[in-house]
């Protein structure tokens, strides 16, 4: 049997060691910062993750800091632009701790942090917009819209004393969204109808010079193609005269009485119908055709000729 007093002894220095383990070791992950304060004075700073020991609390203490990006939005504010205009600005800042122990004796905490960081990203977020008119915040041409190039400019002026002084490292400034007081709100929909006004008379003049072009292609196209068509129109008429008059002279040629009977009855087919009622000299061609007998046989009934 075991001894009594062997066995409580080895319990209490187990709980003994374990008690100072807990005491003196302290682990340090991959995505922390850590300083080590001894009496409240910085004596170390750890960014390798592993396993570290320390004199017991209050002799040292350790201070942990997040190594990862944060993202942390601006307070709403107002701010004027050059040209009078006030504009509600939302801003997001991402930053991330570059040196734990600037930031340690700068700051002390993250909510510290995020308050310093408001002040000098609202300080020069307003003094940068003011330098922009209206129309470079919001406007329906893409263009004109300079809100990349402010971003930039309020990171450019923020970061290297948000570095020197806090530690910190600013990676990103960006504005998520642009709001209007109440006041403004008029004056930003009447401006917006009067530029999309511009860009439709822009394609209204556009669609007119487009139409005049169109007409004025189509019309010489047509007085080409009706050129053409009188011209065709001419010589095939011309032909035909010309048909005709061969015609007419070969039908001459061959029967020169019959020929002239037939043009005679065809005139006054022409200038009589069953309503005139003419006062003529009957002997006057071809008039005279009512009064001169037909050639033998023809005009008779066929029981009459010889």
């Amino acid at each position: 049997m075991k001894n009594p007093i062997f066995t409580r002894t080895v319990v209490a220095a187990s709980v003994i060691v374990l008690l100072l383990l807990f005491m003196t070791a302290y682990q340090v992950r991959q995505d922390e910062d850590v300083v080590l304060t001894r009496f409240g004075q910085p004596v170390r700073v750890i960014q390798q993750a592993g396993l570290y020991f320390k004199w017991p609390w209050p002799i040292e203490a350790v201070n942990r800091f997040d190594a990862r990006l944060n993202f942390y939005d601006i307070r709403i504010s107002e701010a004027l632009t050059k040209d009078k205009r006030n504009i509600i600005v939302l801003a997001f800042v991402v930053w991330k701790i570059a040196e734990p122990l600037k930031f340690l004796e700068a700051m002390g905490s993250a909510e510290n942090a995020q308050n310093k960081l408001d002040s000098l990203i609202g300080s020069a977020k307003n003094t940068i917009l003011g330098t922009y008119d209206f129309n470079q915040l919001i406007s329906v041409n893409p263009d004109d819209v300079k809100l990349d190039e402010i971003e930039r400019r309020i990171k450019d002026a923020t970061a290297p004393q948000a570095a020197n002084s806090f530690g910190v490292n600013i990676e990103e400034i960006g504005i998520k969204r642009l709001t209007l007081p109440e006041v403004n709100t008029r004056y930003v929909f009447e401006r917006m109808r009067a530029e999309r006004s511009q860009f439709a008379e822009r394609y209204r003049a556009e669609g007119r010079q487009q139409a005049d072009e169109i007409t004025a292609k189509t019309d010489a196209e047509k007085t080409v193609i009706l050129a053409k068509a009188q011209r065709e129109a001419e010589e095939t008429r011309g032909q035909a005269e010309a048909d005709a008059a061969r015609i007419y002279a070969n039908a001459h040629h061959q029967a020169p009485d019959f020929y002239k009977f037939l043009r005679g009855v065809e005139a006054l087919e022409k200038i009589i119908n069953q309503n005139t009622t003419l006062v003529i000299d009957a002997n006057t061609p071809p008039f005279d055709l009512l009064k001169s007998p037909l050639p033998d046989g023809e005009g008779r009934p066929a029981a009459d000729r010889p």
